[in-house]
């Protein structure tokens, strides 16, 4: 290719690595010949010189939930504008899988890892603590750990706000379907934001109106039907996911129960079904694209060196009334 472009190799690697001032002339006529002969990098070999991948690891739960892939869609936007791409995988909640990820993303050198959150064990810990690789968390406040930032919404606020929704709509009977035990966001986090807002309002906090289930339509269908199975039966149902409050509404509607004149249905998330199902749903709405874009933001800042001057970083959220929610 030098020879073609009657240049010098140290200019054509100039010019391909962007590393050194060349001549527009030059940098031309090196380009010219790059196109004729549609040369493709090693990039390879290109990242044993450079010590650079330009690939960022990126482990989810499950792509299957719309919300996780708007959190692609945010960090791959930001990735491909600084040149770098990403290499994802999904765990589907199992530890093992996740650890498994987190040590071949380490093992291939990539130059970055941003982790989606639900469970984070001491070997993750241990994992984190121990990698030289700059890292992002997302979806889980990390208060036990203040090497990486992590991006996230003030969740236990959040349930706050949507239960104190269904409060101020006349519900004093309200159900709560949290997710899995191991989510500290959705379980923990979202559950003691639906008790603030109980115990404030002065109304009962009903354990066999709680459930702690994975986030699928599937699981919420199920925990509806444990929920409708008490003897007292609430007004409104409280869903820490979307995909869990669809699915509790497919079994109202089964079990002829109209929504929202017989008991009111609120999700968490704004999917993009929240506003195809019928009836819409109410809803908190989160923005995944710009958590995700946010997280990729904050990896390019350890990659370039630059400061970041805080850990936690709170995107914003907001309360959405639709049709499946309705006053007494």
């Amino acid at each position: 290719m030098a020879k073609r472009a009657n240049v010098s190799v140290s200019t054509v690697s100039r010019v391909l690595n962007n590393s050194k001032y060349v001549s527009e002339d030059l940098k031309k006529r090196v380009l010219e010949v790059v196109h004729e002969t549609g040369y493709k990098p090693n990039l390879v070999a290109r990242g044993l010189v450079n010590k650079k991948t330009h690939l960022i690891g990126v482990l989810i739960p499950r792509i299957s939930n719309n919300f996780f892939s708007k959190l692609i869609e945010g960090i791959e936007g930001i990735a491909q504008a600084y040149g770098y791409n990403i290499l994802l995988s999904t765990s589907n909640n199992d530890i093992e899988k996740e650890l498994e990820y987190l040590n071949i993303f380490q093992e291939r050198q990539l130059d970055g890892i941003i982790f989606s959150v639900t469970q984070f064990t001491e070997q993750h810990q241990q994992f984190f603590e121990q990698t030289a690789v700059p890292a992002v968390y997302l979806g889980q406040r990390m208060e036990n750990q203040s090497k990486y930032p992590f991006v996230t919404i003030d969740n236990i606020k959040a349930a706050y706000e949507a239960t104190r929704y269904l409060i101020q709509q006349n519900h004093e009977q309200i159900a709560i379907l949290a997710g899995p035990e191991s989510d500290k966001a959705t379980c923990d986090h979202r559950l003691q934001g639906y008790i603030e807002a109980l115990e404030e309002a002065g109304l009962p906090v009903q354990p066999a109106w709680q459930t702690k289930r994975f986030h699928t339509i599937a699981d919420g269908y199920h925990a509806a039907a444990h929920i409708m199975s008490q003897s007292e039966k609430p007004t409104a149902i409280f869903a820490c996911s979307d995909q869990q409050a669809l699915g509790a509404i497919n079994y109202l509607h089964e079990h002829g129960y109209n929504v929202p004149n017989d008991i009111s249905v609120m999700g968490f998330d704004d999917i993009d079904l929240a506003t195809v199902f019928s009836p819409k749903l109410s809803t908190v709405k989160q923005k995944p694209v710009d958590s995700g874009a946010v997280a990729m933001e904050l990896m390019m800042d350890q990659l370039e060196g630059r400061s970041i001057y805080k850990m936690e970083h709170l995107v914003p959220y907001r309360v959405v009334v639709r049709e499946s929610t309705g006053s007494l």
